[in-house]
């Protein structure tokens, strides 16, 4: 790969790094504005960035968006990731202090011989393997967008604490992001149309204006179980 393409979308390498510090951005915004809310797990993904969270109620788009912005004040604070470990029983502590048992089970599982180490950025230190960009001002604010919020157990366990799972996005245009984000909408509204004729919802006009026309009678939609569970890798 040529040298100037190795910081950009362009290296895979880099994208899932860039993710991944988003995903950091987004739990050091979440533990400004809720701090009561305890942290689980948040890694890239392959389109985006997840994080789960502790928290009785599920977020509403409002706090998404109240989210975001104060992701977008983290990356202009221009914030350095600084990497350090710790012992066993000191990384224990450190996190058992910050009242972060997820954190806590997740040292206590890690092989003996396991190095542990810590990302920290401002006041905001998490539990992390890496890697990670050098400074929150790598990543372009305004190409930020919380995309979704959804239930998932943890660890994959459906007898663990049910989190809340905040997907998001990111890229470092905001041209890019909206480019992204209009082929989204674009695949819904497909995807919308296919399943309503699949399902018998409407069927589509043959002659003048292409709108859905709701079909007489006979054709129902089932009721579909909601909030089904994603699990924890």
């Amino acid at each position: 790969m040529a040298d100037e393409n190795l910081y950009t979308f362009e290296n895979p390498d880099y994208k899932k790094t860039y993710w991944h510090t988003c995903s950091h951005v987004l739990a050091q915004a979440m533990k400004r504005l809720h701090p009561e809310v305890k942290l689980a797990i948040g890694p890239a993904i392959e389109n985006g960035f997840y994080y789960d969270f502790d928290t009785p109620e599920p977020f509403s788009e409002t706090q998404l968006a109240e989210l975001e912005a104060e992701m977008r004040k983290i990356c202009k604070e221009k914030l350095k990731l600084e990497r350090f470990e710790l012992p066993r029983a000191e990384a224990v502590k450190f996190m058992e202090e910050r009242e972060e048992p997820y954190k806590v089970e997740l040292i206590n599982d890690l092989p003996e011989d396991a190095t542990i180490s810590f990302y920290k950025q401002g006041e905001f230190t998490d539990l992390c393997a890496g890697p990670h960009l050098d400074s929150t001002g790598r990543i372009k604010g305004n190409g930020i967008k919380l995309t979704a919020c959804n239930a998932a157990y943890w660890r994959g366990d459906s007898n663990r604490e049910t989190l809340q799972r905040i997907y998001g996005i990111a890229f470092p245009k905001k041209e890019q992001l909206d480019e992204y984000l209009a082929k989204i909408e674009e695949a819904k509204r497909r995807d919308h149309r296919k399943l309503g004729k699949e399902l018998g919802l409407f069927m589509m006009a043959e002659e003048g204006p292409r709108l859905p026309l709701l079909p007489a009678q006979g054709h129902g939609a089932e009721e579909h179980p909601a909030g089904v569970l994603e699990s924890v890798p």
